[in-house]
C-alpha cells in the first residue's frame, strides 16, 4: 500500500487486497482486489485479467503456452538475435514509452507515486537498440507481479520482417520475465488486464489474442474508490485542476 499527496490531499492506494476496508484516511483506493461484491463507502468497478502461476517448472511453464506462442519463443531463443535485460533502468524505459505514446497521441510517461518503490523494468534489445520494454508493479506480500505497460517501436517504424521479429521477441521477453520473477520468489504473473468486452475493437482483440496465447487463468477482480475520493476526483476533473486516468 502507498500514500501519495495531490493538492494537500493524502491518498492511500492499496493493491491486491482481499477486500476494501475503512481506513483512518477517507481518501483511499483499492486496486485489483479479489472481492467482487459491493461495500458501503466504496464505488466498485469490475476488471478482469489473465494470471499465470509461476509455481511450476520452467519447462512445464513453457509447455503450458499455446502451440504458436511456444513456437515463437523457441524460435527467438534459437535465432539468438536479441539481448534481454531483466533488470533494466526506468531511464531505459521512458524514451521508448514516450516514442510509443507520441505515435498514439498519449501523454508522456509519469511514474505514479504508488509505484516508486515497487516497480521493475525489463528490456529487449536488437543490435544494442531497445525495441521492447515492460514495466511491472511488484508486490512481495502477495508474491504477484503485474504488467503495467508494454511498449515497442511505433508501427510506422517497422518493416514487415521487423514486426514479426518484435512479436516473437515480445513473447520471448514475457517468458524470460516469468522465469526471472520466479527466481525471485514471485508466484503469480499478472498480464495487467484482459478486455473481453470491446469485441469490436480489432486492436484490443489482437492484444487479447497475444495474452491468451500464454494460457493464463481468467480472473475477475474489482477496483474500489472511496466515495469521498471519487467526489474529489470528479470535482477536480470538472474544474480542470487534476488530470487522472
Amino acid at each position: 500500500d502507498v500514500c501519495s499527496s495531490d493538492l494537500g490531499i493524502s491518498v492511500k492506494t492499496i493493491y491486491f487486497a482481499e477486500k476494501p476496508i475503512l481506513l483512518k484516511n477517507a481518501f483511499s483506493t483499492f486496486r485489483s482486489t479479489s472481492s467482487n461484491i459491493n461495500y458501503n463507502f466504496f464505488y466498485r468497478s469490475e476488471i478482469n485479467t489473465l494470471i499465470n502461476s509461476l509455481k511450476v517448472s520452467d519447462s512445464d511453464l513453457l509447455n503450458s503456452f499455446s502451440k504458436n506462442t511456444r513456437y515463437e519463443i523457441i524460435r527467438s531463443i534459437r535465432d539468438n538475435l536479441i539481448e534481454i535485460d531483466n533488470e533494466a533502468s526506468i531511464d531505459d524505459f521512458i524514451p521508448l514509452y514516450n516514442c510509443f505514446a507520441e505515435d498514439r497521441g498519449w501523454r508522456n510517461f509519469r511514474l505514479r507515486n504508488e509505484m516508486l518503490n515497487n516497480y521493475r523494468v525489463t528490456l529487449c534489445k536488437l543490435n544494442n537498440k531497445p525495441i521492447i520494454a515492460h514495466l511491472y508493479l511488484i508486490d512481495y506480500n502477495s508474491k504477484r507481479v503485474c504488467l503495467e505497460s508494454s511498449v515497442s517501436q511505433p508501427d510506422d517504424m517497422r518493416g514487415s520482417s521487423l514486426k514479426s521479429l518484435i512479436g516473437r521477441s515480445n513473447r520471448h521477453l514475457h517468458y524470460s520475465d516469468m522465469l526471472y520473477f520466479k527466481s525471485l520468489g514471485f508466484e503469480y504473473y499478472d498480464f495487467g488486464g484482459y478486455d473481453n468486452y470491446n469485441t469490436a475493437d480489432k486492436k484490443k482483440m489482437g492484444i487479447n489474442r497475444f495474452k491468451a496465447g500464454f494460457n493464463g487463468v481468467l480472473v475477475y477482480e474489482s477496483n474500489y474508490v472511496s466515495y469521498p475520493l471519487l467526489v474529489l476526483f470528479r470535482i477536480k476533473k470538472l474544474l480542470g485542476l487534476w488530470s487522472f486516468n
